[in-house]
């Protein structure tokens, strides 16, 4: 038999519960759906790291963020070669390798491992030239590069909550792009080699801008919010650490954390547009695999980077604490001779994807990876893992069947949760004396993984990157809400240099 071919489906802060498989009410995912009736859905499954582009080098390596060591989140210029990612990797051993979309990693261990790019985001091109982002490229071409919305949000945009719509038709959305470019790439494969296509979308990230023709493709007051908004609404977050309670008193708008029902639902339905857009660009690649003979033949994951809080906890986004919602990511695998229509319960996470693949595909694993494969896991040949660890820049999370632990080194406190009779997590139990042993065990266990530590990047490095890059042409589109048309006399005009 020919050896499989691989598509990775991969998305950005999708929360697990938000597909039509997962039982979500509002929710249509037909093409996602039929990998989980063709496949095994994984309903344990976390990922390494709470942000973007650590997570993506976790899966992209095989290895947790304490041995991978990149901690922060602006790798594109990153010197360093890896000769072991994944595309490297299945590159040497004869697949044709391509990226259509969000990479969020190294440009250099892309440009080593994929032979057919094309980048959606900003964060992925080179420091002075936007335009090394296919997807700007393709903008400007069309005179619309003052519409690209990825990034922090330009003068009039409002790109967090959901409230508007984009100001791009569909035709011309990243959504798109993804399609139209892993269709082109399957197209003009070389059919004499398998393939190995990472089609990775940009969002249901912000910004949450469907397009305008689909900004009403869900009626917000039909959103069925889930039962653990009343940690924001009812109880302003009591309970939970001091400083969390103290963000809430004086919330800013990311996260997104007014105890506002109305508004809330409207974000969460333009965040579900976007995840249906999402799904009909993959139905599209997938009745192609099937017009051409190639479905049956080829392993296909469906994975998110990270979680979103997707109205958990009444807030919407990220980037406060790691509760289930963030930690907890969508994991679908479907591989020629597999199970159909299975669900696993097992403990399994992000790094596993690398071991998986290698077993599936009969690629020689390197030495130094941090997973197992998920295949006898799937077949109730063997165990999951005993707990999953999530770490974030000054904090950590440990999270086994029953107990989530997450503690902040900088606030030197904690939150604990016992999930068999608090599945929401809304009771913290961290200074509960009948959870002490408990609390001191989950506290060795990661203090246990700390103590094998070294970061190559970190938060710190991210603010000296980002300070030294400032006035690049890219850096400057990307994080400092400038347009490309104000911008583009100013790098023509060395005389003009730097741009006001």
């Amino acid at each position: 038999m020919k050896r499989p071919n691989v598509l990775w489906l991969m998305s950005d802060q999708h929360n697990a519960s938000c597909t039509g498989y997962a039982g979500n009410p509002n929710v249509k995912t037909p093409a996602i759906d039929s990998i989980a009736g063709d496949g095994v859905e994984f309903t344990q499954a976390f990922c390494n790291n709470p942000i973007c582009s650590p997570s993506r080098i976790s899966f992209m390596t095989g290895q947790t963020c304490n041995h991978h060591r990149m901690m922060g989140n602006r790798h594109s210029m990153w010197p360093a070669p890896n000769p072991d990612t994944l595309a490297c990797l299945f590159r040497r051993y004869g697949y044709q390798t391509a990226l259509a979309g969000k990479s969020h990693m190294v440009r250099r261990w892309d440009a080593d491992g994929f032979e057919f790019r094309a980048y959606t985001d900003l964060a992925d091109a080179d420091d002075n030239d936007p335009r090394t982002c296919h997807y700007f490229d393709y903008l400007v071409e069309q005179g619309l590069a003052d519409h690209y919305e990825e990034g922090a949000p330009k003068p009039g945009q409002i790109t967090l909550d959901g409230s508007h719509p984009a100001s791009l038709p569909y035709e011309h959305s990243i959504e798109h792009f993804t399609g139209e470019q892993s269709l082109r790439f399957l197209r003009e494969r070389d059919t004499s080699r398998p393939f190995f296509l990472k089609m990775s979308f940009q969002r249901p990230h912000d910004p949450i801008t469907p397009a305008p023709e689909d900004f009403d493709l869900i009626n917000p007051d039909d959103v069925v919010l889930p039962d653990t908004i009343s940690d924001l609404f009812d109880q302003q977050f009591a309970g939970k650490p001091q400083f969390m309670q103290d963000y809430m008193a004086a919330p800013g708008d990311y996260p997104m954390a007014q105890p506002d029902r109305k508004k809330l639902q409207r974000a969460l339905a333009s965040y579900y547009a976007l995840i249906m857009k999402i799904d009909s660009e993959i139905g599209r690649v997938l009745e192609y695999l099937k017009q051409t003979g190639q479905y049956d033949n080829t392993v296909i994951l469906y994975v998110s980077d990270h979680g979103d809080f997707a109205g958990e906890h009444g807030l919407f986004l990220k980037n406060l604490g790691i509760y289930e919602s963030i930690h907890r990511i969508p994991l679908l695998l479907k591989w020629p001779g597999g199970p159909n229509a299975t669900t696993c319960d097992e403990l399994v996470e992000s790094v596993d994807w690398y071991s998986t693949l290698c077993d599936l595909c009969d690629v020689p694993e390197p030495a130094g990876r941090d997973g197992r494969s998920l295949v006898p896991i799937a077949t109730g040949e063997a165990a999951g893992k005993e707990h999953v660890i999530c770490e974030h820049h000054a904090s950590s999370a440990i999270r086994t069947q029953r107990y989530r632990l997450v503690y902040y080194t900088d606030q030197q406190t904690g939150e604990l949760y016992d999930r068999d009779s608090d599945p929401g997590e809304l009771v913290n139990l961290w200074d509960d004396p009948a959870y002490a042993s408990v609390r001191l065990d989950l506290q060795q266990q990661l203090l246990d993984y700390h103590m094998d530590y070294r970061r190559d990047t970190d938060r710190a490095r991210d603010q000296r990157e980002s300070h030294a890059t400032r006035y690049c042409f890219s850096p400057l589109l990307h994080k400092h809400r400038r347009y490309y048309s104000e911008l583009t006399d100013a790098y023509n005009k060395p005389t003009t240099w730097p741009p006001a």
